[in-house]
């Protein structure tokens, strides 16, 4: 048991190294956050509600399409499902590329500093 906490400890340190050297490394910050500020304005500019992106991003198509169009009286829908299948589908891919390439941004700037 006692080699489980030294383990644990040492991966806590490696932890701590990380983020102390992902903090000290000003060009990074400059780019993460403009990077993220620039996909969160790319998906608000992808969808029609842009109070409803994590109804988008979170909860599966059919129920999230349901919710964000509702039925006219005819019993249709107010938009069809397949624009709006490709635009959830956009919005969850660029969120996602986002999320990779800063990981990967990370790894190179843990690696080469």
């Amino acid at each position: 048991m006692q080699n489980f906490f030294l383990g644990m400890r040492a991966v806590l340190g490696a932890s701590w190294d990380t983020l102390r050297r992902i903090g000290d490394y000003p060009l990074f910050w400059g780019f993460a956050v403009g990077f993220l500020v620039s996909t969160i304005a790319h998906a608000f500019l992808m969808t029609d509600k842009p109070r409803q992106i994590s109804t988008v991003l979170f909860e599966d198509k059919s129920k999230a399409f349901e919710k964000l169009y509702p039925r006219r009286e005819d019993g249709s829908f107010s938009r069809s499902y397949s624009d709006y299948s490709k635009m959830a589908d956009r919005t969850k891919t660029s969120v996602l590329l986002a999320i990779f390439i800063t990981t990967i941004l990370i790894l190179i700037v843990v690696l080469t500093k």
